[in-house]
């Protein structure tokens, strides 16, 4: 007898976890291919390979009407699990824009008093000046270990170990604020946790700090740039590399999908400018603030100090607010 197919649903799964570490990034992986396994099934789709991008894009179409009135944000995060399971990129699906307009995240009016007066008290003074320095996420700190900052050369970074996905991170630190960082980190053991239970119990606005972080990074690498060929080249080769290390497992697994991933990441680097458009382009000029950016400053802050990877998340959830 013939082994039985495994179940839509059972595939979707294996596909969009494959390389996923973080339990609550794998977590919402899975609600995301149950549902739109159970939405596929009822068009009639049985098997993984059936799932193409309009397959996908009928799917954001389903999304958009339902009475639940899901937000951009919402909806990306539901298409992406489906997307990596069938191999389609995100950006072959058109879908709602996420705007700065929508991000709440570090705004809370009922902790805006409180996180300002801890900001200023000295109980959290090294963490406030780490994370002027790094800008890393509220947990990425609160698990940061002695071990975790390294130097290469020159260079300094800290180690982000099991950040967003699960991945492990290289957070390189700018030149004007290494001295501060190692200062933290001195005197405290490898296995030793950076910053006590104590210290991370608090309201500060640490994603505010991040958001201002990366507006100095960005900065720092417009003036790096800029009317240097030669730094771009050195730039946009490191990033390549960078790109290319953290993608040996799909290499192996989808040639195709590699060369065209790849690409893509090179394009996204050109010489263009990234323009702001709609509700952000609005919001920017509210603000006094640029609607044309580098992108190859850009990605050099979403790789290095980020860890997003994707130009349109730098601007919208960080340089704009």
């Amino acid at each position: 007898m013939g082994r039985t197919r495994d179940s839509l649903k059972h595939q979707m799964r294996t596909a969009a976890l494959d390389g996923i570490q973080g339990n609550d990034t794998r977590k919402a992986y899975r609600r995301a291919c149950d549902a739109f396994s159970v939405w596929a099934k009822d068009q009639g789709i049985r098997d993984r390979e059936e799932v193409t991008a309009d397959v996908i894009q009928r799917y954001e179409e389903y999304l958009e009407q339902r009475p639940e009135r899901y937000t951009p944000a919402t909806i990306h995060a539901k298409l992406a699990a489906p997307c990596k399971a069938a191999g389609v990129s995100m950006q072959e699906i058109r879908k709602p824009k996420r705007t700065a307009g929508q991000i709440k995240r570090g705004r809370s009016e009922t902790k805006t008093g409180r996180g300002e007066r801890e900001t200023a008290d000295p109980r959290y003074r090294r963490l406030v000046e780490l994370q002027r320095c790094t800008g890393i996420r509220r947990a990425e700190l609160a698990r940061l270990e002695g071990r975790d900052l390294i130097r290469e050369g020159k260079q300094l970074y800290i180690m982000v170990r099991s950040g967003k996905g699960g991945k492990t991170q290289k957070q390189w630190i700018l030149p004007e604020d290494r001295e501060t960082v190692a200062r933290i980190f001195e005197g405290v053991e490898e296995t030793e946790r950076v910053f006590s239970p104590e210290e991370m119990e608090n309201h500060i606005n640490l994603h505010g700090m991040r958001a201002q972080h990366a507006k100095k990074c960005y900065s720092y690498y417009v003036a790096r740039v800029t009317g240097s060929v030669s730094a771009q080249t050195a730039l946009r080769s490191v990033l390549l590399r960078r790109w290319e290390s953290g993608h040996e497992e799909l290499k192996e697994r989808d040639r195709g999908r590699y060369s065209a991933s790849r690409a893509r990441f090179i394009a996204d680097m050109d010489d263009r400018p990234y323009l702001l458009r709609g509700e952000n382009r609005q919001k920017a000029e509210e603000l006094g603030l640029p609607v044309e950016y580098c992108r190859l400053a850009l990605m050099a802050v979403s790789v290095f100090h980020l860890s997003h990877w994707r130009l349109d998340v730098t601007t919208t959830n960080y340089l704009i607010q």
